[in-house]
């Protein structure tokens, strides 16, 4: 038997349905999508966190400067909301030679990578509470970053909320640009319906798909994320892709 892997966002959503209209009301200020990204810093609500691993460009005299300096090392692999950072710690013990920069909007798991990293002694880690898109667009260079990660990223299933994926056609081109010429986009997700719509958006913008599931060695080396072992425990069937940019002509 199946089961479907539980999601606290998801129940949330369905739980506060009738709360939509404020809060997309609310993202053109402070969500997660729309608003000016330094007038949203000016008007947080909470203070960035403090902690030496945490950078919060924008928001802490020097992270800006400390930021654009960390993602200017190679190589560079940077995780896309990586909720619980089993595979972001993971990431950067595999890779002890790369920085590895991740992003996430909840704070507990920001603090909570943060700390198991310092713990572990793991250096080359450094993590921000936020939305990925403006922080790539404007302190990451095109052509730099050797690793891309999009694991299970949030379905927003109603069709009105479609334009909150990760995979739409803006921010898709802009992870093509980040890319290095031999560097890869990995995405992993258990809603087959999103497998299509990654696949047509990497393809419209230059990026062919080089690699599927574990019979792919690259895939099958990296570290299983919370949700992926999840899956596995509970025999729900995922899927695992590798995009990497089409040489030039």
């Amino acid at each position: 038997m199946v089961h479907e892997v539980p999601d606290v966002d998801d129940e949330r959503a369905a739980r506060d349905g009738d709360r939509d209209g404020a809060e997309e009301r609310r993202a053109t200020s402070r969500g997660l999508i729309g608003g000016d990204l330094e007038t949203r810093a000016r008007t947080a609500r909470v203070p960035p966190l403090d902690h030496p691993f945490v950078l919060a460009p924008y928001r802490k005299d020097g992270d800006e400067e400390a930021t654009r300096a960390f993602v200017a090392h190679h190589p560079l692999h940077i995780e896309i909301g990586f909720g619980r950072p089993h595979y972001l710690i993971d990431l950067a013990r595999l890779h002890p030679e790369a920085h590895v920069l991740g992003f996430e909007i909840k704070r507990d798991w920001v603090r909570a990578a943060a700390t198991r990293a310092e713990r572990e002694g793991l250096t080359n880690v450094r993590v921000i509470e936020g939305d990925a898109r403006p922080h790539l667009e404007r302190l990451v260079a095109p052509g730099t970053v050797d690793g891309l990660h999009v694991l299970f990223p949030d379905p927003w299933w109603k069709k009105r909320h479609h334009k909150r994926r990760v995979f739409t056609a803006d921010f898709t081109a802009l992870l093509a640009r980040l890319l290095a010429p031999d560097g890869d986009l990995v995405t992993k997700t258990d809603v087959p319906a999103y497998v299509d719509q990654m696949i047509d958006e990497a393809l419209a913008h230059d990026l062919e798909l080089v690699g599927q599931g574990s019979a792919d060695p690259m895939l099958a080396a990296l570290p299983r994320s919370h949700r992926e072992k999840k899956c596995l425990e509970l025999d729900v069937p995922f899927h695992m892709l590798r995009f990497r940019r089409k040489p030039a002509s």
